[in-house]
């Protein structure tokens, strides 16, 4: 079975909402930490890799102007029929738009721009992750809020020999069929910092029977506190300040690096 792309479409992006096996935080902690840290700065919100419109969807409900831009068709379509449901008003303050968060541009500013729930990390190279960084600071203004959340590297996850193989299940109330997420292996390159992982997704009814199943490849690049900074640093933004999770709490190892500063 040949590999897809992560969240290609399928099962993956259709059941990501059911949040088995992926990772980053658990239930919508993370939606109130960044909707404080939006109403703080102004009303206009830019998310970069907005999935199926968790974060977004919140921030514009509760008053915000939120353009929301993602790679993945899968996953817009999800955002996107999220969106049709919602009232006119909350809707009119909703934009969702496919793009890549190297080489976007918008004709407008924004007084935050989010990364959440580890989406900076699908960025392989410094180069990329510098290139997005640059995109960034064409588009908050002046004294905008960037907030960006990547994991902090576990360095036993990080080795050669280092095996992810896991397996998840959680039932789905919409299909009432079972869902099991399965990490088949890892390859981890370490002059590059980048894990390469085999996920098999399969979809299964009461009896026991598999109806679906579908494989995708993720790749992501762990990155190092110090690296962070000195990007930040690198693409013009200062008081950059860092916390392990969205309560405040300081810098831990092997937690959350969750970044807010401002453009320069």
């Amino acid at each position: 079975m040949r590999a897809l792309p992560f969240y290609s479409g399928g099962l993956n992006a259709e059941t990501y909402d059911l949040g088995v096996a992926r990772g980053g935080p658990s239930g919508d902690e993370d939606i109130a930490f960044y909707l404080a840290l939006a109403r703080r700065g102004g009303s206009r919100v830019l998310e970069l890799g907005c999935g199926t419109g968790r974060v977004a969807i919140a921030l514009a409900a509760a008053g915000l102007e939120v353009v929301g831009i993602d790679s993945s068709v899968g996953m817009l379509d999800g955002a996107r029929a999220k969106a049709a449901s919602l009232d006119a008003e909350t809707a009119r303050r909703l934009t969702l738009l496919e793009g890549d968060m190297r080489a976007f541009s918008l004709d407008r500013t924004f007084d935050s721009v989010l990364i959440p729930a580890r989406a900076f990390a699908f960025l392989l190279t410094p180069e990329a992750q510098m290139a997005c960084l640059t995109q960034v600071h064409r588009h908050l203004r002046p004294e905008g809020v960037l907030a960006i959340d990547v994991f902090d590297p576990r360095l036993d996850w990080c080795l050669p020999e280092a095996s992810g193989s896991r397996t998840d299940e959680s039932y789905d109330p919409v299909s009432h069929r079972r869902l099991r997420v399965e990490v088949l292996d890892r390859r981890n390159d370490v002059l590059n910092q980048v894990m390469t992982e085999r996920w098999r997704f399969s979809e299964i009814d009461s009896a026991g029977t598999v109806l679906r199943r579908e494989e995708e490849q993720l790749a992501l690049r762990w990155t190092y506190r110090y690296e962070m900074r000195h990007l930040l640093a690198r693409t013009g933004f200062v008081e950059v300040v860092e916390y392990s999770d969205f309560t405040g709490s300081p810098p831990a190892y092997g937690a959350e690096q969750i970044w807010v500063c401002r453009r320069k």
